[in-house]
C-alpha cells in the first residue's frame, strides 16, 4: 500500500501519460473508434487509410516509440487471440483482399523480421512479403521507449535489452547480425560510456518498506565495504544477518567427499531456496533480501530455480563447491550460455536495447520508412520511422500493425490462406508460404490442421510474464545528493529502480550530468512463489491483465518517493512522462530440471521440439521454438523455418 496520498505523489498532475488512455492516443476520433470498434484501442486514431486497396498517406500517424501510459502488449491487443481461445469470436464476413504474396509472416517481432529478411535473401528481392502483427509497433518485445523533456531526446529498451553471449551464436544467427545487419560489436562496445558515473562516487542501496519491516529504511552499501559491516546495518536479527554474511562468503564444502558430477546432480534436483535455507541457513527475513536474484533471468524467485543453474549464472552462496565449468544432465539453456561464455564477450548494448536491430530489419524490408534512405548501426539509433509508409502498396514487403491472424490453413492451389482481424473487421490473404512468427499458443489456436499431439506441444510453455516501467525525470539532482545509482526494493511491486547506461553512438548522447533530464528503469516479475515454473508465469500474467495503469503508475511514485525523498526528490516536480511495459506473454519459457522431466530426454523428444513441426507451407518460428528468450534463439528459429519453406 503506497504511504503517500495520490495528490502527493502526483497522480493528479498532468503528465505525458494524462494525454493517453492505456497508452492509446485521446482525440474525437479515438475516444468513438474506442467504442464503436470491438479490439480497437490499438487503432490509431489518423488519416491513415485502411490497408487493403490504399496508399498510406498523413502526415498524423502516430509514433509508438513516444507513446507512453501502458505499452508493451497494449490493452486490445488480446482481444482477438483471447476470443478465438476461447471458441468466442465471430470473423463476421471476411473481405477477400486478393493480395497474393510468395510469403506471409505472422508476427513482427525479431523473429519474423529475420524470417522475412531471409526468405527475400534467398528468394529475390522482388519477392512479396507480408507480416502481421497484433501490437501497434514493430519488433515484439524488442521495443523502443522515447522521451522528450525539454531538447532532450531520451532512450531506454521497453523489452528486450542487450546482445548477450554473442560466441555461443550459430554462425546463420552471427552471419544475420553481424553481415546482414552490419553490427560490428566491438565498435558497439566502445559506444558504452561505463566511467560515465564515476566523478559522482554514486552507489546501490536497498529500500526496507515499512509494511515488510516496520519502517522505510533505506540501507546503503559503501564501495568496498565488508558484508559484515553492510549487514550490520539491516533491519533484522543477529542470525538473519549472520546468514546473509555467510551466503556471500562461505568457502564450505557442504558435500564433501562427492564428485563434481555427483555434487551437480544433487543440484540439479535441489531449488536454490532449499539449498540457501538448509545450507546456508537462510530463514525468512534473510531471504526476503535475496529472493528475487533469479528473477531477471528466469521471472521466478529462487524458490523455483534449480540451485545448479543458480551457480552456473553467478548467484552467490557456492564459494567452496569448487565445481568445474562444465555442463551436467539437465542443464538449463541459460546456465549453459553463461559457462559457455569467452573472452570474446562483452557488454552489447543498445541505448534502445534490441529495438535496434528489429529497427535495422525494417530498414531493410522497406528501405524508404526511415528518413528516405537506409540507415546503418549507428544511424539507425536516432533514425525516424515513418509509419505510414510501412503498409504502402508499392512495397515488396508489407508490415501491418493491428492485425491478428484467426486462422492460417494450407490451400492446395494458392499455398496457404491467412484470416486475420484488423479494427473489429476480417481479411483474407493468400500466400505461397507461411511462417508462423508469433507465440506457439497463438498458433495453437489458429492453425486447424495441427495433429492433436502438437497442439498440445505448442500449449506446454507458458510465456514469462514481466513488466519494464520507464520514467522520464527532468533531472536526477536526488541521486546525485544520495550518491545512488540503483535502489533495490526487495519487498515491493517493482524489484529496483536506477539510473541508465550511458552510451554514445552516432547521433545520440544519453545525458549524465545531474541538472539533466533522465530516464529511470523499473522492473518487476510478478508470480505465485511455491507453484512450478508454468503455474507461477500464468498466475503472474491473470495479475497483469487485470492491473490498471493507475496501479502501476502509484507503486512507481510510491517506490522513488520513500526512496529518495529524504534527498529532495518530489514526484510531482520531478516526473514528466511514464510509460510501463505490460509484457503478460513475455519471453519464451525455458524448460528447468525441477519441473521439466524432458529436459534430461534428447531435444527431439522435447515438447518446444514436436511444436516447431511445419505443417505443409506453413512453419514455426518465434524464440517459443528454441525453448530460449534470447534474440539469437529468434533467429534460429527464423533461419530453420524458411529452410523448409525454401
Amino acid at each position: 500500500m503506497p504511504r503517500f496520498s495520490d495528490h502527493e505523489l502526483g497522480m493528479d498532475r498532468k503528465v505525458t501519460r494524462r494525454d493517453f488512455l492505456d497508452g492509446v492516443a485521446v482525440s474525437v476520433a479515438g475516444a468513438a473508434a474506442a467504442v464503436a470498434l470491438p479490439g480497437s484501442a490499438q487503432a490509431s486514431p489518423t488519416k491513415v487509410r485502411s490497408h487493403a486497396s490504399h496508399r498510406h498517406e498523413g502526415h498524423d500517424t502516430p509514433y509508438p516509440p513516444t507513446s507512453t501510459g501502458l505499452r508493451g502488449q497494449q490493452p486490445g491487443a488480446y482481444d482477438v487471440a483471447h476470443a478465438v481461445r476461447d471458441g468466442a469470436f465471430a470473423p463476421g464476413r471476411i473481405s477477400d483482399t486478393r493480395e497474393t504474396y510468395d510469403l506471409v509472416v505472422v508476427g513482427g517481432g525479431l523473429s519474423g523480421l529475420a524470417a522475412a529478411h531471409l526468405y527475400r535473401k534467398h528468394a529475390g528481392s522482388k519477392a512479396r512479403v507480408l507480416i502481421l502483427d497484433a501490437l501497434d509497433d514493430f519488433g515484439g518485445h524488442a521495443r523502443r521507449n522515447e522521451f522528450h523533456v525539454g531538447r532532450t531526446q531520451l532512450l531506454s529498451n521497453g523489452g528486450t535489452v542487450n546482445i548477450d553471449t554473442p560466441s555461443t551464436w550459430s554462425r546463420g544467427a552471427r552471419d544475420l547480425l553481424t553481415k546482414d545487419l552490419g553490427v560490428d560489436l566491438r565498435a558497439l562496445e566502445a559506444t558504452v560510456k561505463a566511467d560515465a558515473y564515476a566523478p559522482y562516487s554514486l552507489r546501490s542501496g536497498t529500500l526496507f518498506n515499512s509494511e515488510r519491516w516496520g519502517e522505510d529504511r533505506l540501507v546503503i552499501r559503501e564501495s568496498g565495504e565488508s558484508w559484515a559491516s553492510y549487514a550490520a546495518k539491516l533491519p533484522m536479527s543477529e542470525a538473519s544477518r549472520a546468514a546473509l554474511v555467510r551466503l556471500y562468503t562461505t568457502a564450505e564444502d557442504f558435500y564433501p567427499g562427492l564428485t563434481d558430477a555427483q555434487k551437480k546432480e544433487i543440484l540439479a534436483r535441489t531449488p536454490y531456496e532449499t539449498y540457501l535455507r538448509e545450507k546456508l541457513g537462510l530463514d525468512d527475513d534473510a531471504l526476503e533480501v535475496v529472493k528475487r536474484g533469479t528473477n531477471g533471468l528466469w521471472g521466478v524467485n529462487v524458490d523455483h530455480v534449480a540451485a545448479a543453474d543458480a551457480w552456473a549464472t553467478g548467484q552467490p552462496g557456492f564459494g567452496g563447491l569448487e565445481l568445474a565449468h562444465t555442463p551436467w544432465p539437465g542443464a538449463g539453456l541459460t546456465p549453459l550460455m553463461h559457462l559457455a561464455e569467452t573472452e570474446e564477450d562483452g557488454n552489447f548494448y543498445f541505448p534502445e536495447g534490441n529495438a535496434s536491430l528489429a529497427r535495422l530489419l525494417v530498414s531493410k524490408l522497406v528501405p524508404q520508412a526511415f528518413d528516405e534512405r537506409r540507415p546503418d548501426w549507428r544511424e539507425i539509433v536516432t533514425a525516424k520511422a515513418d509509419y505510414s509508409r510501412l503498409d504502402d502498396r508499392d512495397n515488396h514487403v508489407r508490415i501491418r500493425l493491428s492485425s491478428t491472424a484467426f486462422q492460417v490453413r494450407n490451400d492446395g492451389k494458392h499455398g496457404a490462406v491467412v484470416d486475420y482481424s484488423q479494427n473489429g473487421h476480417s481479411y483474407r490473404v493468400r500466400a505461397k508460404g507461411v511462417v508462423m512468427a508469433c507465440w506457439n499458443s497463438v498458433s495453437s489456436y489458429v492453425l486447424p490442421e495441427l495433429p492433436p499431439e502438437q497442439v498440445t506441444a505448442m500449449r506446454y510453455g507458458t510465456k514469462v510474464p514481466l513488466v519494464y516501467a520507464r520514467v522520464a525525470l527532468r533531472d536526477w539532482r536526488p541521486f546525485a545528493r544520495a550518491r545512488l545509482s540503483r535502489v533495490s526494493t526487495p519487498s515491493m511491486f517493482f524489484s529496483s529502480f536506477g539510473l541508465p547506461t550511458v552510451t554514445e553512438i552516432g547521433d545520440f548522447r544519453m545525458p549524465h550530468r545531474p541538472e539533466l533530464p533522465t530516464v529511470v528503469s523499473l522492473s518487476a516479475t510478478p508470480g505465485s512463489p511455491g507453484l512450478i515454473c508454468r503455474e507461477q508465469h500464468k498466475a503472474g500474467r491473470r495479475n497483469l491483465i487485470r492491473m490498471p495503469f493507475e496501479d502501476f503508475e502509484r507503486e512507481i511514485r510510491d517506490s522513488m518517493t520513500r526512496s529518495l525523498g529524504d534527498h529532495g526528490f518530489d514526484p510531482v516536480r520531478d516526473i514528466t512522462a511514464v510509460t510501463v511495459n505490460r509484457w503478460a506473454h513475455g519471453y519464451a519459457y525455458e524448460y528447468n530440471s525441477l519441473d521439466d522431466p524432458s529436459l534430461y530426454q534428447p531435444e527431439s523428444q522435447r515438447p518446444y521440439a514436436k511444436a516447431r513441426r511445419p505443417v505443409g507451407r506453413i512453419a514455426i518460428a518465434n524464440s517459443d521454438a528454441e525453448a530460449f528468450g534470447y534474440t539469437h534463439a529468434a533467429f534460429d528459429a527464423a533461419i530453420r523455418a524458411v529452410a523448409h519453406l525454401l
